[in-house]
């Protein structure tokens, strides 16, 4: 599998000494993050390590909202040794992550999924229980219904109008009805974006637009809705929580996670990468690399799943545990 810019720019800054650049910035956009430092440059990609403990990569053409601080509060001297020693542990515990092990051959994956659906993502029974029926009601485990209900009722006129109108509960009561008629994200997830309060829905209602139809790099409008939804629950949120509504707007290019069987997945395609329990953005682009690199390689495989939401379903129905007993070495 080729290496993935993520990948790559991770093992680069792992194995470079790190030594300060003597500057100090601030994202002109983003004050409350604090100060930063410059982490890594690797020419198209930078990392800034800040001082609400994140390290935030940008892509070239964002470079120019890091701007230089010449005053800071306090100690300059400590600033400077806290961040770095940031910068330093990160990549320590990047170097020492446990090697995932894997549970089958990939292969085995393949077969098992043949023997259930002979004819693959074609096949008349994955099909019914996956995509939808032509006639007849949808239900939750159908992606194709819910695919189109984000498209038609969450678009960027759609969304813009209701900002325009300040109906930040409209888009919520929109959100919260297109997930509730998906297994995609539990119930239990859905109810906890009711009963918000006026400054709560819209802060959420704006990051949900930004997060569909913002201008800055995906990454970045990932993580200012990680962060919304952190504030609003208590506490991070479920990876399917987290990334239910960007894998339904584009279903080509993000994925929604389910972390017990993507984990068992990683442990075939990327067993040391940067994974963890909880949604984080770091961590998803390493899970995104995984879905992306399953498609590949079931392609290879002679398979073609219509999009990321095909792949979420083949790696359920062949890692979750009840088809763990089925897998052959």
């Amino acid at each position: 599998m080729a290496t993935s810019l993520s990948e790559a720019v991770t093992t680069a800054a792992t194995r470079t000494p790190f030594e300060h650049d003597g500057e100090l910035y601030r994202h002109s956009k983003r004050p409350q993050w604090g100060i930063a430092i410059l982490a890594w440059d690797h020419g198209d990609v930078r990392a800034y390590q800040f001082e609400d403990g994140r390290l935030r990569k940008f892509k070239k053409g964002y470079f120019k909202l890091m701007e230089t601080v010449d005053e800071v509060r306090g100690s300059r001297e400590s600033l400077v040794t806290n961040l770095t020693a940031a910068v330093k542990s990160k990549r320590n515990r990047d170097a020492d992550a446990e090697e995932l092990d894997p549970v089958a051959p990939f292969k085995a994956q393949v077969e098992l999924f043949l023997k259930l659906y002979p004819k693959g993502f074609q096949d008349d029974e994955w099909i019914a229980e996956h995509r939808g029926r032509e006639s007849g009601s949808d239900l939750k485990r159908h992606r194709d219904p819910v695919i189109q209900a984000v498209k038609e009722n969450l678009s960027a006129d759609q969304c813009q109008e209701y900002l325009q109108e300040e109906n930040h509960a409209g888009i919520l009561e929109v959100v919260r009805s297109i997930l509730s008629k998906t297994d995609l994200v539990s119930l239990t997830h859905v109810q906890l974006l009711k009963g918000l309060d006026p400054d709560e829905e819209k802060a959420l209602a704006e990051s949900i637009v930004d997060l569909l139809h913002g201008d800055e790099d995906f990454k970045v409008r990932f993580g200012g809705y990680l962060r919304v939804l952190t504030d609003i629950i208590g506490t991070q949120p479920s990876w399917r929580m987290a990334t239910v509504l960007p894998a339904l707007a584009f279903p080509q290019e993000q994925v929604c996670v389910r972390h017990s069987a993507f984990l068992r997945q990683a442990a075939s395609i990327s067993p040391k990468s940067n994974y963890s329990r909880r949604a984080r953005v770091g961590p998803y682009q390493s899970f995104r690399q995984v879905g992306i690199a399953v498609r590949k390689r079931l392609q290879a495989a002679g398979q073609e799943p219509r999009d990321l939401l095909d792949v979420y379903d083949f790696v359920w129905a062949t890692l979750r545990s009840a088809a763990l007993e089925h897998l052959t070495d």
